[in-house]
């Protein structure tokens, strides 16, 4: 029976790469390992565009949509809005992460508190320059290690 082990990547639309990458590196500590069809006309015919960066040990893409992204009002730092990623970070380096953001003149609401009983003790919310919701967090269970997922044959 085949066990799924863990989330691979995923992928975060931008509409200004370059100025994403910057955020991503810059405010966030991500690195760029590959980009691919890197030119605009690509993305016009169809072909995925995008930069794929490195945090801790999490891949992910940022790529260019195909049609115009829908953006939140400028003081909303919550919410799906079809975009939300939630990075996590050790109990002792969260403040040292908000501080970070506040260097870099990044806006975000929190810290916030998470009931007692579930996983998360603190979060952060703010937003990457392509509008996409962000959080921060520290789990309570950051040590804890999880069984992998086992798929249902079918």
């Amino acid at each position: 029976m085949a066990n799924l082990e863990s989330l691979s990547h995923s992928a975060i639309c931008v509409d200004n790469l370059r100025e994403a990458e910057r955020f991503y590196e810059e405010v966030l500590g991500a690195r760029v390992v590959n980009r691919v069809n890197f030119n605009t006309d690509d993305a016009r015919r169809g072909r995925s565009v995008h930069s794929s960066m490195v945090l801790g040990d999490f891949l992910f893409a940022l790529m260019l949509p195909k049609d115009r992204m829908p953006m939140p009002p400028d003081d909303q730092y919550r919410g799906t809005n079809g975009f939300r990623h939630g990075f996590a970070v050790s109990r002792d380096e969260f403040d040292e992460i908000l501080e970070r953001l506040k260097r870099h003149n990044v806006s975000f609401q929190g810290p916030s508190d998470h009931p007692e009983k579930g996983p998360l003790g603190q979060s952060a919310y703010f937003k990457d320059p392509g509008g996409n919701f962000l959080e921060i967090c520290w789990r309570r269970d950051e040590n804890r290690v999880y069984n992998p997922v086992t798929l249902a044959e079918g």
